[in-house]
């Protein structure tokens, strides 16, 4: 039996490299401050009880396969380390888990995180109508390809690499479906449920049902109760 511990997440500013300036201007058009504010709150508590939850796990041998992350072995460790001390709340929960005994693994395929990106920036810098309709529907176009070619990879990975009784846990943002393209063997262990996660990032756009947002944000951040790694 082949354990996988996933992590349906959204990511913080900080995660975000070259397309945070950008991002954060498509966000404060499209979100309340108010809202904005209280997002980043959550998603910050969210990432305190992540970390809560594998500090009280064995995690000694268990391998990390990480969105973004395109290196392994001790260049993956020191991206790990990096991206920790720059204050992402993300590794520093992959950096936690590397000094108690897991494996930061090689996880997805550097060209085509760079193909996305590049279509996303372009797409954020468009300053024409014309031009963003263009740019939208090319992204739109290649988006829905390059995420499944992306999971596709991402389950290799960890096809590939998780043996008979091993543990691993998988960080991946919440649009993803990596799980899909898994061995049969391998027994998935969500900590949140990645629908509930995608419904909240879904009502944080929304101006109306402002309950409905608060009722997913009270979920996205309560105590993770989980199956245990061991």
């Amino acid at each position: 039996m082949r354990k996988l511990f996933l992590v349906p997440m959204i990511h913080m500013g900080i995660d975000l490299g070259k397309a945070k300036g950008e991002i954060t201007k498509v966000k404060n058009k499209l979100v309340t401050p108010e809202r904005l504010e209280q997002h980043e709150k959550t998603i910050s508590l969210f990432w305190d009880r992540v970390r809560v939850y594998f500090q009280g796990q064995d995690v000694k041998n268990m391998k990390i396969f990480q969105d973004g992350l395109a290196a392994g072995g001790e260049i993956g460790k020191k991206i790990v380390k990096e991206l920790a001390l720059k204050g992402s709340k993300n590794f520093m929960v992959v950096s936690d888990l590397v000094d108690k005994g897991a494996t930061a693994m090689k996880t997805e395929d550097v060209a085509l995180i760079q193909q996305e990106q590049a279509l996303f920036i372009t797409l954020l810098q468009s300053k024409w109508f014309f031009q963003t309709l263009m740019n939208y529907l090319k992204y739109k176009f290649f988006k829905t390809r390059l995420l499944k070619k992306r999971d596709r990879y991402m389950a290799g990975q960890i096809n590939n690499n998780l043996k008979k009784g091993e543990t691993a846990v998988l960080f991946i943002g919440a649009v993803h479906d990596v799980a899909c393209f898994l061995d049969k063997d391998i027994l998935v262990f969500p900590l949140k449920d990645p629908d509930m996660v995608n419904s909240y990032l879904k009502s944080l756009r929304q101006k109306k049902n402002d309950r409905k947002f608060q009722t997913l944000a009270h979920k996205l951040v309560s105590e993770i109760k989980g199956e245990s790694t061991s």
